[in-house]
């Protein structure tokens, strides 16, 4: 029980971090992904088992890479530009994160809600903040740190619930 509580606590800091790190300086230094996702990974196989969690990350990356190339040929055909100057890799290593952290349907309402809860961030701080691009990964990381909370809390649904 401890090891859990202490397990919920070091994500959440994690996260803060990845956060902090995508606001401060527009990128996250890699080890701090290796080690939410570490994390997150951890609490996907503690609340399942190897086997689902092998099956659910799978699907799970397989969205995330139909997703990206759809990403690359928008880039590429609307809007001209090559994929790094559209998607940063902060944001790619987040995703891939998230597709580890949880069984599909819960990683495919999260991601997707994540997005648009990016999307409102930026657009109602955009004229306060001197980004000219999303700080996707660390909105995104707040997100998931906030649904992680708020259910340790209020115990809305077994975000692991296969």
């Amino acid at each position: 029980m401890l090891l859990t509580i202490l397990l919920y606590i070091t994500t959440g800091i994690s996260l803060l971090w990845v956060a902090y790190q995508d606001f401060k300086e527009r990128k996250v230094y890699s080890f701090l992904f290796l080690i939410s996702g570490g994390l997150l990974t951890s609490l996907h196989i503690s609340n399942t088992n190897l086997i689902q969690f092998l099956i659910s990350s799978g699907i799970n990356l397989s969205f995330i890479g139909v997703l990206l190339t759809i990403l690359m040929l928008f880039s590429k055909i609307i809007f001209k530009k090559s994929f790094n100057q559209t998607f940063g890799w902060g944001d790619l290593l987040f995703f891939i994160v998230m597709a580890l952290s949880f069984p599909t349907i819960t990683f495919l309402v999260l991601f997707s809600f994540s997005l648009f809860f990016s999307l409102l961030v930026f657009l109602l701080f955009k004229s306060r903040w001197n980004y000219k691009t999303v700080p996707l990964a660390g909105l995104q990381a707040l997100f998931v740190m906030g649904v992680i909370i708020l259910n340790k809390i209020f115990s809305f649904s077994n975000l692991y619930m296969i």
